[in-house]
């Protein structure tokens, strides 16, 4: 086929000529897919279903090599491990006799091991004769256990040879699983791609809704893990400054039972300003836990509250809690006020201490509350996490089954009759009872030309996969 290029001269061109000047874009997409794709490219003729077929058949006749390989693996271990035992006890073999070796001959040569009489621990064994002829007896044992160690150890050297070409041989055939795995999928999938029905179409748009759905909701569960873990460090803040506090309380008795007893001012002192520093430290960890419980609340996301606001109700609440502590009255009183200004500002740091007491109280039992409303936000969110996993798996299934439909009714307007051999494929997402009950309702909807109900991510109730599942 030729056609004008340039009315103006009159000359003619081919055509694959004439596109690639007039259409570069178009002409590198098709070869593209071409090269690429050839499955797309490909005729859904009988040789295709043919080829098919023989990788579904090899597939299967491989089936054996995952489980086999890992068998195989596992037992080359062992007897690895057996092999460098039984090496090691070959080592420890020959090292022994030369050890006897060089005993024996360090009693028959030597000044002093030659010598029963220097010996004393001989005397009654023998003497140099006596451990001699042991040494001997020893020595032989060894060597007549020698052949046997080396044969063992040859044997299982042997057994690793074997072992590790059959492993060879089943990585090669695992391999070639994968590949044609790889290949049938792309054909089943290049084939059901060239015929999509409308309802795989409608499934397909359906399945994906539902994954972004699914994965707002398990971005939001994640979110409110994060601040449930904040709320109860928080609490665990406002627990340390409690403690603090009632630490501070025993230290002010104690100073004041020492200022009754007239005991040490000094120690008196210390355990004053010791309960200073608790008071302190008790308002340092409170202002801590504030901080903290601000920042894990603010981290709850607003659609979740948006979403629930029966189990928000009062979330976000943070006290922030202003501790009385001892200033420089209480101070002057306890230097220059004698014992009488001793107990006057005890009393008064006690008064202050249980005052905190009641508001650091007060703050946990809010950050308490708190938490529990971020803890059955979360077991909500989550329970629709599961909701819509559970959906989007059944409209998973339903794609899988409808696109078995498809490629059979393909089979069939080639003339090929139906494989009797198992695809090479991964098993359907439906596979279940539940699953498979979801997609045959969806099936026989749409076969009646009947709209299934609308279920909708909001909704996460009794989840079904069904085509018009579209998240609002």
């Amino acid at each position: 086929m030729r056609v004008r290029l340039d009315g103006a001269t009159g000359d003619r061109i081919p055509f694959i000529q004439w596109m690639r000047l007039r259409h570069p874009t178009a002409v590198r997409i098709v070869a593209l897919t071409y090269i690429c794709c050839p499955y797309l490219a490909r005729q859904m003729d009988k040789q295709f279903f043919a080829r098919f077929d023989a990788i579904g058949a090899e597939a299967n006749s491989l089936s054996y090599a995952d489980s086999s390989l890992a068998s195989t693996s596992q037992q080359l271990r062992s007897v690895r491990q057996a092999e460098s035992s039984a090496e090691g006890a070959r080592i420890r073999n020959q090292k022994e006799q030369e050890r006897r070796k060089r005993k024996i001959e360090r009693c028959e040569n030597h000044w002093f091991y030659s010598s029963t009489a220097l010996q004393p621990s001989l005397w009654c064994r023998g003497g140099v004769e006596g451990r001699i002829e042991r040494q001997k007896e020893k020595l032989a044992r060894d060597a007549q256990s020698a052949p046997s160690l080396a044969a063992k150890e040859q044997a299982l050297e042997s057994q690793i040879a074997n072992l590790e070409a059959q492993q060879a041989h089943l990585q090669s055939a695992v391999a070639r699983l994968r590949s044609l795995e790889s290949e049938s999928e792309a054909m089943f999938e290049s084939a059901v791609g060239a015929a999509p029905t409308p309802q795989l179409r409608s499934l397909q748009s359906s399945a994906a809704q539902w994954s972004q759905a699914l994965a707002g909701e398990r971005e939001t569960a994640s979110r409110l893990q994060h601040a449930l873990q904040g709320c109860a460090q928080a609490r665990g803040l406002y627990m340390s400054a409690i403690q603090a506090m009632h630490a501070a309380g025993q230290t002010n008795q104690s100073a004041q039972l020492n200022n009754i007893l007239d005991a040490s001012e000094m120690l008196e002192h210390m355990q004053q300003d010791h309960r200073d520093n608790l008071m302190h430290e008790a308002q340092r960890q409170a202002a801590m836990a504030a901080n903290v419980l601000t920042t894990a609340l603010s981290s709850v996301p607003a659609a979740a509250t948006s979403k629930y606001p029966h189990l928000c109700s009062g979330l976000g609440q943070v006290a922030l809690p202003q501790l009385q502590q001892t200033g420089a009255g209480t101070a002057m009183l306890e230097i220059f006020g004698g014992d009488f200004g001793d107990a006057v500002a005890g009393s008064q740091a006690g008064s202050m201490i249980n005052r905190n007491l009641h508001i650091l109280g007060e703050c946990e039992r809010l950050a308490a509350r708190q938490e529990g409303m971020v803890n059955a936000l979360l077991h909500t969110v989550r329970q629709d996490v599961a909701n819509a996993g559970a959906t989007l798996e059944q409209i998973n299934g339903s794609i899988a089954s409808e696109k078995q439909s498809i490629f059979r009714s393909l089979r069939a307007k080639a003339g090929v009759a139906p494989a009797e051999v198992a695809v090479a494929m991964g098993s359907p997402v439906g596979a279940d009872a539940k699953e498979q009950l979801a997609a045959m309702t969806v099936q026989a909807v749409w076969h009646s030309n009947r709209a299934p109900a609308a279920t909708s991510p909001e909704a996460y109730g009794q989840p079904i996969a069904v085509a018009t599942a579209i998240p609002v």
